[in-house]
């Protein structure tokens, strides 16, 4: 029961980690657009990036990601081998083309049927 759990809650927080994030992505892109921000795609980019940083706030949650982010790669390096998860690789590239929410919801989702199979 409680793995049952475990997957949906695994699957519900990928699927979030896929549309959430995006919604963002959007709007920067519409404020591309609108002209509001300007300049070379390189300036876009930098623009992008400079934002995570723009405030305190902002900051914060940029670097505790940041961390967050170390900790998370070496769970799938150890889990992946562990486990021989086929694919653990994957999931690297994953967190920076999609998101680091949906990357480790569906490594989590992943791992919970590795476990599953063992019980």
């Amino acid at each position: 029961m409680w793995s049952k759990i475990r997957l949906t809650i695994y699957g519900a927080t990928s699927l979030a980690g896929l549309i959430w994030p995006f919604y963002f992505i959007l709007q920067f892109i519409n404020l591309v657009r609108n002209g509001n921000i300007q300049g070379s795609v390189i300036d876009i980019g930098t623009a992008f990036f400079d934002d995570a940083w723009i405030t305190p706030t902002s900051g914060f949650i940029s670097a505790d990601t940041g961390v967050l982010l170390i900790s998370i790669f070496i769970f799938y390096v150890a889990e992946g081998k562990r486990l021989k998860l086929k694919l653990w690789g994957i999931y690297f590239p994953l967190t920076f083309l999609i998101s680091l929410a949906f990357s480790f919801g569906v490594f989590m989702f992943m791992r919970e049927l590795e476990l599953k199979k063992e019980d």
